[in-house]
């Protein structure tokens, strides 16, 4: 008979390395939240990765739950891996992943791995939020947004923290970018739903999916016939004028790790460049380049390049008709999909990627040419990385107007017979760049 991975290992050690995981996720100097790689770093053993994303996933969506009880409970400073710990205990509790006297004893076991202070403190603790002792509920704001009191208020500020409380903690969709002909899409969803996979499309390419799965399990995935990409980053798309495709030098900047440049792949452009400082992001762009490259119109030169050096990447356009800016951003839009987001950020990282950005458009604006056009993007819903930006930077530029665009697009959640759709959190403008 097979073990179970939960068996393999006791409970107690996947709490750790679920807690160690969890403090590597959220520090804000690591360059990646990837669960993956955290638990490839942390050395977990391949039998017990599974069991230990899962504890370190909700335990991720635990932590205002967590927060809110340690404020009233503990009179002082609890250290950073007990409280990641408890968050991990806390999530597990609070889905019944086992019976609350085992979750509660095994806390205990690896606390005593931390400190043997602790242990009268963590069952204590455990106990009163089981009892409801601590007069915490379900609803409290600081649980059902999960975030930090600074990032709470700046939500309440723009008037979005109802919404954001709404979708934040729920799992995210699945949705695919079709890449497909109209002639063989019937024969495609047939084999999709040969497979137990329940589909709701918008429009001719945009398809949510249900359950998920691993992408390489989907059908069509070697040939390219799809790849993800959430439903409100698929709407640049609506922005790029197809008619005059032939005669546009494309610039999709801040390219990494791709889903922006192959929205425009799907344009015959004269010529697509995708540009990031990231060279290890734009490995992977390449990659997709190789297994999308059948179904696209444009092939992207690729170009490891910060945007604000000189000189310009050899071979490559000093201007351009049409350029991209997805701009880095605090990702307040797409916390349904990354909860770590909020705690990994702090108000004055915040206010020094407004700064980035403004700069971004400022150097981008001088590579346009008159007559073009720039769009910007953040999965953001901070007014000051979006609305805000834009007006300040329209104030500061003389030859400049706006065009039609989606706007600030709120996160949302629906189901249509029983497919989870919606749509992340996004922030579109559209600029042109007026002639002489």
């Amino acid at each position: 008979m097979t073990t179970s991975p939960e068996r393999q290992s006791p409970l107690w050690q996947l709490m750790l390395w679920a807690a160690d995981g969890l403090k590597s996720r959220l520090s804000s100097h690591t360059s990646s939240g990837d669960s993956q790689e955290t638990a490839s770093r942390l050395h977990v053993p391949q039998h017990a990765r599974a069991a230990v994303l899962d504890l370190q996933a909700h335990g991720i969506r635990a932590l205002g739950l967590t927060q809110a009880h340690l404020t009233r409970f503990s009179r002082g400073p609890t250290s950073e891996a007990l409280r990641f710990l408890l968050a991990v205990s806390l999530g597990a509790l609070r889905r019944s992943y086992r019976p609350d006297y085992v979750v509660v004893d095994q806390t205990v076991e690896a606390c005593e791995r931390l400190s043997h202070r602790s242990k009268g403190f963590v069952n204590a603790f455990l106990r009163s939020v089981i009892g409801g002792k601590s007069g915490i509920e379900e609803k409290a704001q600081e649980v059902l947004c999960n975030a930090p009191l600074w990032w709470r208020q700046r939500l309440a500020q723009a008037g979005l923290i109802d919404v954001y409380a709404q979708t934040c903690l729920l799992p995210p969709v699945f949705c695919l970018r079709y890449l497909g002909s109209d002639d063989h899409k019937g024969s495609w969803q047939r084999q999709l739903h040969a497979l137990g996979l329940r589909t709701h499309w918008q429009g001719p390419r945009t398809v949510w999916l249900a359950p998920a799965r691993p992408v390489q399990d989907i059908p069509g995935y070697p040939e390219g016939l799809f790849r993800v990409q959430d439903a409100s980053a698929q709407r640049l798309s609506e922005l790029i004028d197809a008619e005059a495709a032939q005669s546009l030098d494309v610039l999709d900047a801040c390219a990494a790790p791709g889903g922006k440049t192959f929205l425009l792949a799907e344009h015959p452009f004269r010529s697509l460049w995708a540009m990031d400082r990231s060279e290890q992001r734009l490995d992977r762009l390449a990659k997709e380049v190789e297994r999308l490259a059948p179904r696209l119109k444009a092939l992207p030169s690729v170009a490891t390049h910060c945007i604000a050096q000189t000189p310009w990447p050899e071979g490559c356009p000093q201007q351009f008709d049409l350029i991209v800016l997805d701009a880095p951003c605090s990702g307040s839009g797409v916390v349904r999909r990354h909860p770590e987001i909020p705690w990994r950020q702090t108000p004055r990282l915040l206010a020094e990627l407004v700064q980035t950005q403004a700069k971004l458009l400022s150097s981008l604006w001088d590579r346009l040419r008159p007559g073009g056009k720039l769009i910007y993007i953040t999965c953001s819903v901070f007014p000051e990385e979006g609305e805000e930006q834009i007006r300040n930077f329209m104030l500061a530029q003389k030859n400049c107007h706006r065009l039609s665009a989606p706007g600030l697009i709120l996160p949302s959640h629906r189901e249509y017979e029983g497919v989870p759709t919606g749509e992340d959190g996004f922030f579109y403008a559209r600029l042109a760049k007026t002639p002489p």
